[in-house]
């Protein structure tokens, strides 16, 4: 199974657009890459977005659902910062992804786990899971992939390295997708 945390992969996109260039991302092909030769039984994608989502963010999670990823979409919270200006804030995100990777792998419904993150708030979950006989493959952004995540992961594959494999390659003159399946953010 393939677990996708949104916002670290978000993240990671804005700073590569801003030091490298454009890119935007196929997830159906991340998740095909990132599978390898394993049959995949399972992607899920993790994410917030405020109460009311604009269109782009509407028309991408039925992108993902569109071509067989699992969506779980947390609202975002209103809290206040320091100076007592609200903002947005993202949670619960982290804890659902959690929750599936361990209970998946309690329930034997995968062998081997893919996590798309860097986050270090996932290691104590990737050992555990590890535990239980599992392997947990990492993949992240090399700049965001956390020493303490590197360190217990199965595998890693950094998302720098396989950019050309990923990415989202538009029709010749048409400014679409070149498969329907072809999912970006």
């Amino acid at each position: 199974m393939v677990f996708i945390d949104g916002s670290n992969i978000f993240w990671g996109l804005k700073n590569y657009r801003e030091t490298v260039g454009p890119l935007l991302i196929d997830y159906a092909k991340l998740v095909t890459f990132v599978a390898g030769q394993r049959q995949v039984r399972g992607s899920q994608y993790y994410c917030s977005q405020p109460a009311v989502p604009s269109e782009g963010q509407t028309k991408f999670i039925d992108a993902l659902r569109q071509s067989g990823v699992s969506v779980t979409v947390k609202t975002l919270k209103m809290r206040r910062d320091s100076s007592g200006k609200p903002r947005a804030v993202e949670k619960g995100v982290d804890v659902a992804l959690v929750t599936d990777l361990l209970s998946f792998a309690w329930e034997e419904a995968y062998d081997d786990a893919v996590l798309v993150s860097g986050d270090a708030d996932y290691t104590g979950a990737v050992e555990k899971v590890k535990s239980k006989g599992r392997m947990v493959d990492v993949v992240a952004w090399k700049e965001s992939l956390s020493r303490e995540l590197k360190l217990v992961a199965s595998k890693v594959v950094y998302i720098d390295d396989i950019i050309d494999k990923i990415r989202l390659v538009h029709a010749t003159g048409s400014g679409s997708s070149s498969s329907s399946a072809s999912i970006r953010a």
